[in-house]
């Protein structure tokens, strides 16, 4: 359990160490970038800068001085504004005890008791004025307070801003700062994009992406309704036998040994209707050898002379029958001589399994025939047979796994199982599910059975 978490505990670090070190790496491609724009010198920018924080920091205490004194206005006026208001309200509360009664409204003087009225109304109005000035005025204040602490905030960035230019020396830290000021979110988005953007893409890809690809129609080929191949075992040297009227052809450097009573033979191109495809998957040159003089058999062993540990298998195709199969893969095929060969091409262009594996082409070989199939890694022949329900089974298989099947059998690209297996690069986005009745074979996907360019490109057309 250690073991796993140190794993990991190193690794964030590690990425935590180059996040930081690209972080860092931008910003100083920035600094210099701002230094190289710079058309003026450093001391006299410098002194350019100094000149306006000065006078833009004269301007800004300028402003605070009125808005103090405008303040200190303020504050008098509502005192005076409160004061009149509490010398209203005191000769209200005298004008209000001696307000006339009943009887001295229906019979007292009128002329007395209007002009009392009138005073009442006269204080109340100046009362409400008062009043209404006060909360003006204190909405005022409010109002200052908040520029003011504004001017304030401004003010001591200008001094600091100021104190940095008057201690600062450097040129290199002038613009180092001057780049963090104006970059500082494009390098944090970098920083966060190294170190969090291949989980997020991952996330898109494996939740989004693929679970929408695998929901796509399988690749589907054309049927022969025949019966299925058998696949050999995979051994590193295959022995088989040329019976009478049986030829064999062979690449160069593959064929270790035959008996002497084969006819040996030189044959140019593979098969001459598709000299483009033989040439680039390397079916040209071949050798030749054809059992015609004898009735029994006549043995051949094959092996690479290039590569010891090169694996060889033997696919078997039946009469009526037909296996797709890379070219590439094909070192060798033997066939009755009187028969032609019958090799059929298929192109699926608007199926996402061909997009998602990268192989849009697909080379059906007809039988009666054997094919020779050589990898570099282990091969491995697996069968699906029908259930009892009439269905055929299902098997999953890496896409680089694959390299031949019966036409019989649907692929379809799947999400792979484990997102963290996925996410740390321990397997591919897609599997194919090899789906229905029939044979399928596979190679190897680790060591020295990785792809090479080359070998990608040819994919691209089923070689």
């Amino acid at each position: 359990m250690a073991k796993p978490v140190f794993i990991f505990v190193s690794k964030l670090v590690r990425k935590l160490v180059m996040a930081s070190l690209i972080a860092a790496l931008a910003l100083v491609a920035y600094s210099l970038w701002l230094f190289g724009k710079d058309q003026s010198s450093y001391e006299e920018r410098r002194a350019t800068l100094m000149t306006v924080t000065e006078t833009e920091r004269t301007r800004i205490d300028g402003e605070l001085t009125v808005l103090n004194e405008k303040h200190q206005a303020t504050v008098t006026m509502i005192e005076m504004q409160q004061q009149r208001s509490e010398r209203a309200e005191k000769v209200l509360k005298n004008l209000h005890e001696s307000d006339p009664g009943a009887l001295d409204r229906w019979f007292g003087d009128a002329a007395e008791v209007k002009t009392h009225g009138e005073r009442v109304a006269s204080l109340e109005k100046i009362k409400t004025e008062s009043q209404t000035r006060v909360v003006e005025l204190q909405r005022d204040i409010v109002a200052g307070e908040q520029a003011r602490k504004s001017l304030e905030t401004q003010l001591v960035a200008l001094d600091a801003n100021l104190l940095t230019l008057k201690n600062e020396n450097h040129a290199a830290a002038h613009y180092v700062r001057s780049a963090w000021a104006e970059a500082r979110w494009w390098v944090l988005a970098v920083f966060l994009a190294y170190l969090f953007g291949g989980l997020v893409v991952a996330f898109v890809l494996y939740y989004g992406w693929a679970s929408w690809v695998s929901r796509r129609k399988p690749v589907s080929l054309v049927t022969t309704g025949g019966g299925y191949s058998s696949i050999g075992e995979s051994a590193v040297t295959v022995e088989d036998a040329l019976w009478a009227g049986e030829v064999l052809w062979v690449r160069k450097g593959f064929l270790q040994a035959s008996d002497n009573e084969l006819i040996r033979r030189r044959r140019f191109m593979l098969n001459w209707r598709m000299p483009f495809s033989c040439l680039a998957g390397g079916l040209w040159r071949l050798i030749e050898l054809r059992n015609g003089r004898s009735a029994g058999e006549r043995r051949v062993v094959l092996a690479s002379a290039a590569d010891p540990f090169a694996e060889f298998a033997i696919v078997s195709v039946p009469e009526g029958s037909s296996f797709v199969l890379r070219a590439a893969f094909l070192h060798g095929i033997i066939m009755n001589s009187e028969q032609r060969l019958v090799i059929r091409r298929h192109w699926r262009l608007l199926c996402w399994q061909s997009w998602v594996s990268g192989q849009f082409g697909y080379f059906e070989f007809f039988g009666p025939c054997r094919l020779i199939v050589s990898s570099v890694s282990a091969l491995q022949g697996e069968t699906l047979a029908t259930n009892d329900d009439g269905k055929g089974s299902s098997c999953r298989a890496g896409q680089k796994a694959l390299i031949g099947f019966s036409p019989q059998l649907e692929l379809k690209a799947v999400r792979t199982e484990g997102f963290w297996r996925y996410c740390r690069r321990r397997t591919a986005l897609f599997d194919v599910l090899v789906k229905g009745s029939g044979v399928y074979l596979t190679r190897g996907e680790e060591g020295r059975g990785r792809d090479r360019l080359r070998a990608r490109l040819l994919k691209r057309c089923g070689l």
